[in-house]
């Protein structure tokens, strides 16, 4: 837009500069045969420029502005028509040679508004054509020169309107690029710091407040209710810990779920996962599905208070989950079938993995599911 505003206050500029050359016919006046032509065309070009300088510093662009170009354009052919019947054949060369700068920045504004189009070409030798009639008989080798001089102004306004359009483009595009890397190092800068003051939050969360809480979860000074009241907060807090790493992956993601919707049944739930990679969706779901009937059944018979320690680990294509309580235990010898965890077992089979179930009475319960990646990524 200041491009544009550039060029628009450049053209009336030259305009308004052009003004005073149609005076000069004026000074010539007992020689002139209609002098009160010469008075006429030079108000009119006053009047012109005016609307011309007006239109173009109020609009701010002349871009695509076929009006002002097309105005000025036919006042130029109509000066020269008019304005050259206020000399005698003799001298009309030589006195219309003062009208050539006013009617050539014509040439110069349909470069700048109109730019390389069809109807610019035609009006640029329209205005020649006129100009070659004007100086009817008196024709010398003038009026080529003057013909080149329209081409020439037509082609430098097209020169320097395109140049201009082009850098500021680029100008813009260069802005536009800096402003999105700086937007980009700000965001960066952003989530540095915001990562930063998350790790001071985890460090003071992990070494200083659990701490507390695992000393006050043991002091058997406080009732049994407040230490696993306390317990409870730690477990809670070690799983927001969990759950505000950004390295964790969508399958640790749901197993931290897991863990905190057994931890809200106030399960005593002890997470350890180290997930380094994505399991399939169908072999996630499943194992998420058994790992989540073990807590139940942990939480159901395992008796009150009592810690249950849930472990995941996938990386190189074998996936281990186990879930260990040390509480009541149960005789699996004796343990009637189809109870437990049957459905789980057989969906674990389904998908090429392994569920084992090991216990004993007062000796705790260990389910662990295991699966494994076919050589072919089945």
């Amino acid at each position: 837009m200041r491009n544009e505003e550039r060029l628009a206050k450049m053209a009336a500029f030259i305009r308004a500069l052009m003004v005073p050359f149609l005076a000069i016919p004026l000074f010539v006046w007992h020689q002139l045969e209609y002098p009160v032509l010469a008075v006429i065309a030079f108000a009119a070009s006053a009047i012109e420029a005016s609307w011309f300088v007006h239109r173009a510093w109020t609009r701010r662009s002349i871009r695509d502005d076929t009006t002002i170009a097309w105005v000025d354009t036919g006042f130029c052919i109509a000066l020269m028509v008019i304005g050259s019947r206020a000399a005698t054949s003799e001298l009309r060369n030589e006195v219309m040679t003062e009208v050539v700068p006013y009617s050539l920045v014509a040439s110069l504004v349909l470069g700048f508004a109109v730019g390389l189009r069809r109807k610019a070409i035609v009006a640029v030798f329209t205005m020649w054509v006129a100009w070659f009639l004007t100086l009817l008989p008196d024709l010398t080798q003038k009026v080529g020169s003057d013909l080149l001089g329209f081409i020439l102004w037509y082609m430098v306004g097209l020169y320097v309107s395109c140049l201009l359009r082009i850098l500021a483009a680029q100008t813009a595009q260069a802005t536009a690029e800096r402003h999105a890397a700086e937007q980009l190092v700000a965001e960066q800068t952003r989530r540095l710091e915001l990562a930063h003051h998350r790790e001071r939050v985890r460090m003071g969360l992990h070494d200083g407040v659990l701490s507390i809480l695992d000393v006050l979860a043991k002091d058997r000074r406080l009732p049994a209710d407040a230490r696993r009241s306390v317990r409870r907060g730690a477990l809670k807090a070690r799983t927001m810990l969990l759950t505000s790493d950004p390295r964790k992956t969508r399958f640790e993601a749901r197993l931290i779920e897991l863990t905190d919707t057994f931890v809200d049944l106030h399960l005593i739930v002890h997470p350890r996962f180290y997930v380094h990679a994505e399991p399939p969706a169908a072999v996630a779901d499943v194992v998420i599905g058994a790992a989540g009937e073990a807590l139940g059944n942990a939480r159901k018979h395992a008796g009150d208070g009592v810690d249950v320690y849930f472990f995941a680990e996938f990386d190189d294509g074998r996936l281990e989950v186990s879930v260990i309580d040390h509480g009541n235990g149960f005789d699996s010898a004796a343990a009637p079938r189809g109870g437990g965890l049957t459905r789980s077992f057989e969906a674990v089979r389904r998908i090429g993995g392994s569920c084992t179930i090991t216990s004993a009475p007062g000796e705790g319960t260990r389910v662990l599911i295991t699966w494994t990646e076919a050589p072919d990524g089945g």
